[in-house]
């Protein structure tokens, strides 16, 4: 098995296969949160609830891994409390949003996210973003701002709070970058969950909810889909260039729209579309001008 702790080679077909995995995951968990905190449950709860869920879950993993220390030890600690203290608001902001706006809406405005990444990833990680791309870039928010139309009656504050969740978001995959360099992947999701954990259950008692064991269960399937979303996402982000795989989270939009269609009833208005169609040809034509570029990778045994 390759070693999960080496600095990574950039291995692009391999991260776009596994941003695409994780991204579907993630679009159930959206959903299954969406559920909860329609039932009134707070977003904070959820956090808390969910970040000891999978705490506890991948303590029991680090310990058949090969030990609970050896699996976790990590001289990297300030970072990761910097990249939890920072990445805990995208979680909570989405969530917030999903109780009043509609599954799609909320996934296209948190489309940002991607064309923030590519532009960070010129200061922040010193890859080459060329001019074609940087179009690409523009025009996926121009594509934004479209889905949100500030000023206009169909803008919706809670569309500002995702927006908050996608820049957070943002840097959180910015700062897994930096941390791929000496932590696996595991680490990685480890320690944001349990720094979420610990961060949300400081809060939470001072709007808890009674919960029943039925949606205990559901909080459980969404801690679930979080952590296999969330390591697939991680591996994605440690092979792959990030200008190269972050288009790939587009799929999340046909999940969202599926979903908020079989369970809401909900369809995206006209504006959102047409946002969503902007956004998505800025992401393919990054794609496209990265293929002739690209040699033909070879996928190494694992």
């Amino acid at each position: 098995m390759a070693d999960m702790t080496a600095a990574p080679a950039r291995d692009n077909l391999r991260g776009i296969l596994y941003m695409n995995i994780g991204i579907f995951l993630l679009s159930v968990m959206d959903a299954v949160a969406k559920w909860l905190v329609e039932a009134d449950y707070p977003v904070i709860q959820i956090l808390a609830v969910r970040g000891w869920l999978i705490t506890i879950a991948m303590l029991f993993w680090a310990q058949m891994r090969g030990g609970i220390i050896p699996t976790l030890k990590t001289s990297r600690w300030k970072m990761h409390a910097i990249r939890t203290t920072i990445g805990i608001a995208a979680p909570f902001c989405f969530f917030t949003a999903l109780k009043t706006m509609p599954l799609a809406d909320a996934t296209v405005i948190f489309f940002a996210a991607p064309f923030i990444m590519t532009a960070l990833s010129v200061p922040l990680l010193k890859e080459t973003v060329g001019p074609h791309r940087w179009a690409a870039v523009i025009v996926g928010f121009i594509g934004v701002v479209i889905v949100m139309q500030p000023g206009s009656d169909a803008f919706q504050f809670t569309a500002l709070i995702v927006f908050i969740g996608c820049v957070a978001y943002a840097l959180i995959n910015i700062m897994t970058r930096w941390l791929s360099s000496t932590d696996s992947a595991f680490q990685i999701v480890f320690y944001f969950n349990l720094g979420t954990a610990l961060i949300a259950s400081a809060i939470a008692p001072f709007f808890w909810t009674s919960m029943t064991w039925e949606h205990f269960g559901v909080v459980g399937l969404m801690a679930t889909l979080a952590l296999a979303g969330h390591i697939y996402m991680t591996m994605g982000f440690r092979v792959g260039e990030i200008s190269v795989i972050v288009p790939f989270e587009y799929t999340s939009l046909i999940w969202s729209v599926l979903i908020g269609y079989w369970v809401w009833n909900d369809l995206p208005a006209e504006h959102v579309w047409l946002g969503a169609a902007i956004i998505i040809g800025g992401g393919l034509y990054i794609i496209h001008r990265e293929r002739p570029r690209k040699p033909k990778v070879i996928l190494p045994d694992v």
